[in-house]
């Protein structure tokens, strides 16, 4: 799982090495990361591959020859998981690592039937020394001289004892290593005759010196033959490894391939119901992506502990273990460095960390003992921390409560950041602690100030925790939700809202019918913000009437949105988190600033009559006389107690910029200007900590780089946004934020990945019941020519089809009619495009010369165009120019004008190659060829214009990989073209297409 790179280059390195090439490959990476699953999944499906396998144990490092005598005793195995040396599938025990796996059964010449193999003791076999004809070649200094070996023939250089091998001279030490490394040699030498060996090496990092060095040999003496030498191992950088082997495995010619660990994704799939990516991303955080470790968690810790971010997570039994044992073996002051260390949880300097342990002197031995065995890393700057989350997380579990309090509470004394400090007093606690609490409380409203609202719910929930008032608790955990949600996450906020809370004031109505709304639950949002708003306090009104806006806007009833939105905007008491002009914008049609005129003038107006008509079950009208109750405004105007940062995005009028100004722009195709404006007022809204509005203009701003052409910085922003949406549990985003991604996928030839996106958003809106989405997704499909507004006419297009989301389909529609003929229907849709902008009549007028070429006024269109280029001129509108010169060229060509018409084509088709527009590169292609001035072999040959494109390719010499990359098709694409190409021609090879194309052009 999530190893497809490295399999792939696995099997490319065992695909060499059985066509004739010696190959050498060394697997590193951390115990449980999966170097032996990698090689079960890379030889469990090779037929005929005979695997001479070994694995080092920990206790056997000091057994001389002990991986050479393994890899003697069963050198006729071909994986098939089926001999008595079996491990059994995915079993390991002690010096083997359960490698198993299935595959062929064959007889070999010498009538040796294939055998499964077993790493390890288990997998040693009396009659495979005999088989393997090792005759004459003993194991030095193994001491196993037994009636066994001497009836397998081992004789000649003898075995010698511990005492007689310590007295051996050097000279008697290398020939042990040539006798054993020649008989090694022969073995591999001998099957590599009859099919590909592998000699698998596990565990390297316990093999003993001795089998290390006659590995060397082997190396050394390989040249030719079908051998692939695998070594997995924890890292090469350790003297374990001898240093001309680690000069062969690591060096030119051999393959160093180093595992990390799963991503989040792949975490996600380790269990039968896959983990919320929010879950899987902390798993991943916690285990470094760790398998086996990932594996053991998700099986002892409950689903909602993993899901907590606020809970710890304890180390799995198999880190745990080892890393206890090295931290028992070190001296006292080390151990209370590593627990200071643990209180601590990020990097510290040293010496708060040994202040805290209680270090009197000199730390440096303490932590030179530490980093030493593994338990602590020494950062830059003489700071601490942890290798990685679970030794934290080791040491922190092994403590005991009266331990942590007090490191906890020395941490405190110490530390300068005052939150970092309240959390360790927290952590201390062994009760309720009301004056505590009450610090935390006020710290956390400081935070919210700066907008860091995420941090603000921790320090709330912890408040909570510490609080003997069950008032309070419930108080202090509804005002937690509302950070929680302001910060966007609207996951945790449902866990929060998941614990009971008896609080009755109306604000926690209108929390959880934000969260409702949030989570895409509108019937429910529709119940709670009525009756918040019913019983709405002037503190809370401005925040209740924007998101009945944001409900009603989702709910496809505009005018009900503008008109909470602008009662949101009259409120006496603002909120700075308040963004109404935001869904004022997204309301109505036209400029936004026109629509502000009606809210500004303190006199109450009617509620529309479709805002009761249309209006949701539960969602009430502003009042049921059919006027708002507007609270009296100051002498200019402007709402009593407004900071002056509610007002507008960023800092100007409440539509001069961000969202509002965007929106505007983009209506009058001035996406250049929206671009502009949309940078700054996402940075903006990042920086207060509204992920929410933020999301919503980065929505907007992939839709302004769509228009402006830069599609693949459009699919990255939207598919990023998505993303982080499904992460924070903003669910009525998610339809819009598919929609979005829809059109640059589109216009960069992904069809498929955009009719899934418009799928995916129509499929969730309809489930929430958001006929703004599920409008949206329409549009979306007909600009795919799959849904409602597939071929709709003049008068017949989608509700909604002004939605700023949505890139405008009449351009579109518009060329669609004047294809088909429908003329008087494209004039009507010419008249309703908006924009006095110069990218807007530049776009007019090159759909007028469409019309006027269609209705056979060649001078006129051509006039057009010419006048559409003018206007586009430094406009910094690529895309757009381009397309006029498409159509310009087409004019040209049928007019006779075949030169000037293959100029304009070339220019435009290097724009749309820059772009990578593929469908319109491919229209460009078609064009020049219809001019007839290019590519004249296409006539002669009776090939199409991709045909030929694709055999001059081939001809060059280009492999079909590379012609794919070339013509920006799919190999598959490549591979079809060449088929017809040879049936046409009447040829059946590469060779013989490029002699005739040869011929061609000789005779041309």
């Amino acid at each position: 799982m999530g190893r497809a790179t490295e399999l792939a280059l696995v099997r490319g390195e065992l695909r060499a090495a059985s066509k004739g090439a010696v190959r050498r490959m060394v697997i590193e990476g951390p115990e449980g990361i999966g170097k032996t699953a990698l090689l079960r999944q890379v030889l469990g499906g090779e037929a005929n591959v005979r695997v001479l396998a070994a694995s080092g144990d920990e206790a056997e490092r000091h057994l001389r020859y002990g991986i050479v005598r393994q890899l003697a005793d069963q050198p006729w195995s071909v994986l098939d998981g089926t001999g008595p040396a079996s491990t059994g599938a995915g079993g390991s025990g002690p010096g083997g690592t359960g490698l198993a796996s299935t595959g062929s059964t064959e007889t070999g010449p010498r009538g040796a039937g294939s055998r499964g193999i077993g790493l390890g003791k288990a997998g040693l076999r009396e009659s495979g020394l005999r088989e393997a004809g090792l005759r004459g070649i003993g194991l030095p200094g193994t001491g196993l001289r037994s009636a066994r070996l001497r009836r397998s023939g081992l004789a000649g250089a003898a075995t010698r004892s511990g005492a007689t091998r310590s007295a051996a001279t050097r000279g008697a030490a290398a020939r042990d290593l040539w006798s054993v490394g020649e008989a090694l040699y022969e073995l591999v030498g001998r099957l590599q005759a009859d099919g590909p060996v592998v000699v698998l090496v596990d565990d390297a990092q316990w093999a003993d010196r001795a089998s290390l060095r006659a590995l060397g040999y082997l190396l050394r003496r390989l040249r030719t033959g079908r051998v692939l030498v695998v070594v997995s191992c924890r890292g090469t950088a350790a003297a374990w490894l001898p240093d001309g082997l680690r000069r062969l495995l690591t060096g030119e010619g051999g393959l160093r391939l180093v595992l990390d660990g799963l991503s989040a994704a792949d975490l996600a799939g380790l269990t039968p119901d896959p983990l919320t990516e929010r879950t899987a991303r902390r798993l991943r955080e916690h285990t470094s992506g760790n398998p086996l470790y990932a594996r053991e968690l998700l099986a002892t810790v409950a689903p909602t502990t993993l899901a907590d971010p606020g809970a710890r997570l304890p180390a799995p039994d198999a880190y745990a273990r080892p890393f206890t044992r090295r931290l028992r073996a070190c001296g006292a002051e080390t151990r209370a460095l590593v627990a200071a260390c643990a209180v601590f949880g990020e990097p510290h300097p040293l010496h708060v960390v040994a202040s805290v342990a209680g270090i009197v002197g000199d730390p440096l031995a303490a932590l030179e003992e530490a980093v030493d065995a593994g338990l602590l890393d020494e950062r830059p700057g003489r700071f601490v921390a942890f290798p990685d989350p679970l030794a934290g997380a080791t040491v922190y579990g092994s403590l005991g409560a009266g331990t942590r309090a007090r490191l906890h509470l020395a941490a405190a004394r110490l530390v300068e950041h005052t939150g970092t400090a309240l959390r360790h007093r927290a952590a201390a606690a062994g009760g309720p602690d009301e004056q505590l609490a009450e610090e935390l409380a006020r710290y956390a409203a400081k935070e919210a100030q700066h907008g860091l609202w995420l941090d603000a719910a921790t320090h709330l929930e912890l408040a909570a925790g510490l609080c003997e008032s069950a008032a309070r608790r419930d108080e202090l955990r509804t005002a937690a939700l509302r950070h929680l949600l302001l910060g966007g996450d609207a996951v945790r906020a449902a866990e929060l809202a998941a614990v009971p809370n008896a609080d009755p004031r109306p604000v926690r109505r209108y929390i959880l019918g934000r969260l409702a709304l949030a989570a895409g639950r509108l019937d429910e949002a529709a119940d709670l913000l009525a009756a918040a708003w019913r019983n709405r306090s002037p503190r809370l009104a401005a925040d209740t009437a924007e998101q009945l806006a944001w409900l009603h806007l989702v709910r496809g009833n505009r005018a009900a949105a503008a008109t909470w939105a602008r009662l949101a905007a009259e409120q006496p008491i603002q909120s700075t988190t308040g963004r109404p002009y935001d869904v004022l914008a997204l309301s109505t049609t036209g400029r936004p600033f026109d629509a502000l005129a009606p809210g500004m003038s303190g006199r109450p107006y009617d509620v529309p009559a479709e805002s009761t008509s249309h209006r949701p079950h539960g969602v009430l009208a502003p009042s049921t006389a059919g006027q708002f109750d507007v609270p009296a405004l100051g002498a200019a105007g402007q709402p009593f107690d407004v900071p002056v940062s509610s007002t507008g995005a960023l800092g100007g009028g409440p539509a001069a910029e961000g969202i509002p100004a965007a929106v505007g722009f983009l209506r009058e195709g001035e996406a250049g200007a929206a671009v502009s404006v949309l940078v700054r007022a996402v940075a903006a809204r990042d920086e207060v900590g509204l992920p929410h509005h933020r999301l919503v203009g980065g929505a907007l701003l992939a839709v302004a780089e769509h228009c402006e052409g830069r599609w693949a910085d459009a699919v990255t922003r939207a598919e990023r946004a998505l993303a982080e949406a499904e992460g924070l549990g903003q669910r009525w985003l998610l339809p819009t934020l598919h929609v979005v991604c829809v059109a640059p996928l589109a216009a960069l030839g992904e069809h498929e990945r955009a009719l899934a996106h418009a799928t995916a958003a129509r499929a969730i809106a309809r489930c929430q019941r958001n006929v703004m989405g599920e409008s949206q997704a329409d549009l979306a499909l007909g600009l795919l020519g799959a849904g409602a507004g597939a071929g709709a006419g003049a008068g017949a297009t989608p509700a909604g089809a002004d939605d700023p989301f949505v890139p405008d389909h009449r351009p579109q529609l518009i060329e669609t009619l004047v294809a088909e003929g429908r003329l008087d229907e494209a004039e009507a849709e010419l008249a309703t495009l908006p924009g006095d902008g110069a990218r807007a009549r530049a776009r007019r007028a090159r759909l007028s010369g469409l019309l006027l070429a269609a209705r056979n006024v060649p001078t006129e269109a051509e006039e057009s165009f010419t006048a559409a280029l003018s206007l586009l001129e430094g406009t910094g509108c690529p895309l757009e120019e381009a397309r006029v010169l498409l159509d310009l060229g087409r004019l040209l060509r049928r007019t006779g004008r075949r030169r000037a018409a293959a100029a304009r084509l070339r220019a435009a088709e290097a724009v749309f190659t820059r772009l990578g527009a593929r469908p319109l590169v491919a229209g460009c292609a078609q064009e020049l060829e219809a001019c007839g001035l290019e590519q004249q072999g296409t006539v002669r040959l009776g090939l199409t214009p991709q045909e030929y494109s694709t055999a001059r390719l081939v001809s060059d010499g280009l492999t079909n990989r590379q012609i794919a990359r070339e013509l920006l098709i799919s190999v598959k694409t490549v591979e079809y073209h060449l088929g017809k190409i040879y049936t046409k021609l009447g040829i059946g090879s590469r060779v013989a297409l490029a002699a005739k194309l040869a011929t061609l052009e000789e005779s041309a």
